[in-house]
């Protein structure tokens, strides 16, 4: 009986034994869609609050790997691009307007960077800390008014009249009592290069009209921040041949913010306190060896901006350069490929 025993005994023993915990290296790559979601909130645009709303699906890829240290520790570098970017139409809204106030056409750009310090504990699960960057690029042109763009206009316009510290300024102006760098009086001009000389012309020039006044507007958000969050990977709780899975989620805390947009003519930076970024990956698959497997990737990305100002308040430029609060959401689902050799 003991000896009928022991060939049981090794079979039990056996998938036990591949079901063991390896910290081990490996690399992958991924390609597909990813629906891309943009929205910028301006709270007071001439005493009324505008929105945006742009929606886009792009063609994506995902690549890197990890690298194992010792038996608990590890890093993973992560990297995430859109290789195609569709042409899309956004519009805006404003408070107490019936359909949107402007149109144009809109692409995004979505990359980012991801370097994790990992801690295994032992059962597939691991803690992750470390750098994240991304990137949200975008370009819109072809701007369109509305059968409401008029009556934004006008309301802009009363409320403009209204506003007393506004037109006191410009009167200011006018009368010739604001100086140039170059002590001459300043003089406003209007797009055909007349010069401005009563409150009416003056109002004339600034009414709002995108379609004939505004032109391709650039931006790039560059972000670093840092990160922590948990992950699964049944890869590393057993590599045998079977059903993979991945669940994880990070969060992000902006430290370092550069944003350019060709409106401002100029770059704008923050330290800390900008915004904040999640990430939520999930994934199922097959290991078909040790060393290759797949998987259909699933993956969320999130970031809210707060709005950024800077008050230049030099000779040259006395201006207030101000870009709005806004929210990103990205989708993306992928076809994983997976190696180690």
């Amino acid at each position: 009986m003991k000896l009928s025993r022991l060939p049981l005994a090794l079979i039990l023993a056996s998938p036990l034994a591949q079901a063991e915990f390896s910290n081990t290296s490996y690399s992958f790559f991924s390609a597909g869609a990813e629906s891309v979601h943009y929205s910028e909130k301006i709270d007071n645009f001439g005493g009324i609050d505008v929105e945006s709303d742009f929606s886009a699906l792009n063609i994506v890829q995902r690549s890197g790997g990890y690298t194992a240290i010792d038996d608990r520790f590890g890093f993973f570098i992560k990297t995430a691009s859109t290789l195609i970017a569709s042409e899309e139409s956004e519009d805006w809204d404003a408070d107490g307007f019936s359909g949107s106030v402007q149109q144009d056409t809109a692409a995004m750009n979505f990359q980012m960077l991801d370097i994790n310090l990992a801690y295994h504990l032992g059962n597939g699960g691991y803690w992750l800390a470390g750098v994240h960057y991304q990137k949200v690029s975008f370009s819109r042109f072809g701007w369109e008014n509305t059968d409401s763009t008029d009556a934004f206009a006008d309301a802009v316009e009363t409320n403009m009249r209204a506003d007393t510290v506004l037109v006191s300024s410009v009167q200011s102006i006018l009368d010739g009592e604001v100086l140039d760098s170059n002590g001459a009086p300043l003089q406003l001009i209007d797009s055909a290069g007349n010069p401005i000389t009563t409150l009416d012309e003056y109002f004339e020039a600034v009414r709002y009209n995108p379609e004939d006044t505004l032109d391709v507007v650039f931006e790039d958000a560059s972000v670093f921040s840092i990160s922590g969050g948990f992950e699964y990977d049944s890869y590393f709780a057993n590599q045998g041949q079977g059903l993979r899975f991945i669940a994880g989620s990070k969060v992000s805390v902006n430290i370092y913010e550069n944003l350019l947009n060709s409106t401002t003519g100029r770059s704008l930076t923050r330290s800390f306190g900008g915004g904040m970024n999640l990430n939520l990956t999930a994934g199922a698959g097959y290991q078909f060896t040790p060393e290759i497997g797949v998987m259909a990737m699933f993956e969320a990305n999130a970031s809210w901006r707060k709005k950024i100002r800077e008050d230049l308040n030099s000779l040259e430029d006395n201006r207030t350069v101000e870009l709005p609060d806004n929210t990103f959401y990205a989708y993306a689902l992928t076809g994983t490929v997976f190696w180690n050799f």
